[in-house]
């Protein structure tokens, strides 16, 4: 590796997220580079013209805004001075995402956090053996903040 110079965090906005930017952030100061915020929305159905869920799109999108302007101010808070952050939020599948992203952006290395609770843990566990095997640069595994 020569040099690093893009470094793409993925967050998934449930816990921990500072702790894992917190790690990235470090990396992008010592080595000033520029750091990559990306959060996977999770695809959502078209619902047309169901009268069930009127409001269902709304709703959606509401919660979607609300992602973004949480990873904005993750990308606010822990971005050291002098460091330059982008934050990115897409929807689609998430190993695949973060794959395609890290493709695109030329990232050098990545940051991927790991969860304690249950339900998350196996969740992230599975996306992160997957982003693993299809990594082209080095990953760093953040393990959860001790309780």
């Amino acid at each position: 590796m020569d040099k690093i110079k893009n470094i793409l965090v993925a967050v998934d906005l449930y816990g921990g997220s500072e702790e894992v930017a917190g790690v990235a952030a470090g990396f992008a100061e010592a080595f000033s580079a520029k750091l990559y915020f990306l959060h996977v929305e999770r695809s959502y159905p078209e619902i047309i013209g169901d009268p069930d869920v009127p409001d269902e799109r709304d709703v959606v999108a509401s919660e979607v805004r609300a992602s973004h302007r949480e990873l904005q101010e993750l990308r606010d808070k822990m971005t050291p001075p002098g460091v330059e952050a982008v934050a990115l939020q897409i929807q689609g599948r998430t190993v695949q995402k973060i794959i395609s992203e890290a493709n695109a952006l030329d990232i050098d290395l990545m940051v991927l956090g790991f969860h304690r609770d249950r339900l998350h843990h196996l969740l992230a566990d599975d996306v992160i053996k997957r982003v693993l095997n299809h990594a082209h640069c080095p990953v760093v595994v953040v393990p959860p903040p001790k309780r």
